[in-house]
């Protein structure tokens, strides 16, 4: 038995994977659902996240904040609050950038993104059964659900994709 190993131009050459319809879509719905929501994100916190509604949101969950904790409050929610809208945008261009490139590791990326998404369906419904806490109004709250509900459609469909296909629906070589 030998055990040698073959030869380089004895190797079958590997074939990258081939696009099929669903490709294109598929990125390009990924890239453009991210940059939505990194706009959504910015144009809530510009609009929504002040000082007096980070106040009003504090004061309604603990009436019995005051003074310079509840100043206090306000100045870490209000600092927090752009800290991550900025990690979020900054976040979603690079994603949608990968997305629209096709990258591999972009996909499960975006897969993670959309679970997270997905699930705040449930997290957003809630919200607008309770406003009087939430910082940001209503009408904002549901468009971040509207963005859920398109989330875990596109979550169905990469699901779809990656189990008949592969990543970004890409046909494995060979296969049918």
């Amino acid at each position: 038995m030998s055990t040698e190993l073959p030869r380089v131009d004895e190797l079958a050459p590997v074939r990258p994977p081939e696009p099929t319809s669903w490709t294109r879509p598929l990125r390009w719905a990924a890239a453009a659902y991210l940059l939505l929501c990194g706009v959504v994100a910015l144009a809530t916190n510009v609009l929504f996240e002040t000082r007096s509604a980070i106040e009003r949101s504090l004061l309604a969950s603990n009436p019995q904040l005051g003074g310079d904790q509840l100043q206090a409050s306000v100045a870490l929610g209000l600092a927090f609050a752009w800290v991550t809208v900025a990690v979020i945008v900054v976040g979603a261009v690079v994603l949608a950038l990968a997305s629209y490139r096709g990258w591999r590791w972009a996909f499960w990326a975006d897969l993670v993104v959309l679970a997270i998404g997905a699930i705040q369906v449930v997290t957003n419904a809630l919200a607008l059964t309770s406003a009087a806490t939430q910082v940001q109004p209503p009408v904002a709250v549901a468009a971040d659900l509207v963005l859920s509900v398109v989330a875990l459609a596109l979550l169905v469909w990469f699901v779809l994709a990656v189990t008949r296909y592969g990543p970004w629906a890409m046909r494995r070589p060979g296969a049918g």
